[in-house]
């Protein structure tokens, strides 16, 4: 049986862990669903409700920062991003300001789950499994581990696999 799906303004669950796309969309106003993650975001901070992320939410929102600034330099001066990292250091740092304010944002509001070596083995069963995407399956594994079967993304994915309860914004 596939994932349970639930919509942004349904009753919450207790613990929810909350996918880098959430995390990423909530903090960014070009992304697509900024608003609902945005709102989302703000209604679990106002209730008892305990949001959990993992090392790959940090990951993939300091990524989204610098490689977003990178791209925009790129685009304005006609080159890739990768040659603004090498070429142009001050917009990589300018980008860790967005970074650090994020990390104390997730610091502040979420409980981090550890990366065990159990989390590993499951990853790699979910993704022969379900057919995911290797951080997909680490950002699932890693709250299965904890016993926290709610997730709220914005990735289709998570939807396949079977036992857990999904909230979600996207149609």
């Amino acid at each position: 049986m596939p994932a349970i799906r639930r919509d942004f303004h349904d009753v919450l669950a207790p613990i929810v862990y909350l996918d880098s796309t959430v995390a990423i969309a909530a903090e960014d106003n070009h992304e697509r669903f900024h608003a609902e993650c945005d709102a989302f975001r703000q209604r679990i901070e106002s209730r008892t409700i305990l949001p959990v992320v993992s090392d790959f939410v940090y990951n993939e929102v300091a990524f989204h920062h610098i490689k977003s600034a990178l791209a925009d330099e790129g685009r304005r001066q006609g080159k890739s991003w990768m040659w603004v990292k090498r070429n142009m250091t001050h917009i990589f740092d300018a980008a860790m300001i967005n970074v650090q304010t994020s990390r104390a944002t997730l610091e502040r509001m979420t409980l981090k789950l550890s990366i065990t070596d159990s989390v590993i083995v499951r990853a790699f069963q979910l993704m022969q499994d379900f057919h995911l995407l290797p951080t997909d399956a680490f950002h699932i594994a890693t709250a299965l581990e904890s016993n926290v079967n709610v997730f709220a993304t914005l990735d289709k994915d998570f939807l396949v696999v079977d036992g857990i309860i999904i909230y979600t914004c996207v149609p």
